[in-house]
């Protein structure tokens, strides 16, 4: 295993780190957005363009990124980092803690299943 593929392999790991810290930040009973969930899914969001973006330079694998499925995760991750900084501040209960907890499944399950 080269050092690029063991630098995208750890990136891989924080990444996914990144999006279940933000799931386990959160308060569901009752509902709030703390200010660790912004920061994680920040993190999430960041890890996400480097890995993308290393994936791209390289030739960590033999075929390149499904770029739809990027954008999407793209739009999904922008999504929930705006509610999370837009919402980590109201108080509890904030009912947009389940949309964002929605928002983060949603990315895991695109990722999974696409």
């Amino acid at each position: 295993m080269g050092a690029v593929a063991t630098l995208f392999t750890i990136l891989v790991v924080l990444h996914v780190l990144f999006w279940a810290v933000a799931l386990l930040a959160m308060n569901f009973i009752p509902p709030q957005i703390t200010p660790g969930t912004a920061h994680a899914t920040a993190a999430a969001l960041v890890t996400g363009l480097l890995l993308v973006g290393l994936w791209e330079m390289t030739d960590v694998y033999d075929e390149g990124p499904n770029h739809a499925k990027i954008g999407v995760k793209l739009v999904v991750a922008l999504a929930a980092v705006v509610v999370a900084y837009t919402q980590q501040r109201k108080p509890a209960p904030n009912s947009m803690a389940y949309v964002l907890a929605a928002l983060i499944g949603l990315n895991v399950a695109i990722a999974i299943a696409w």
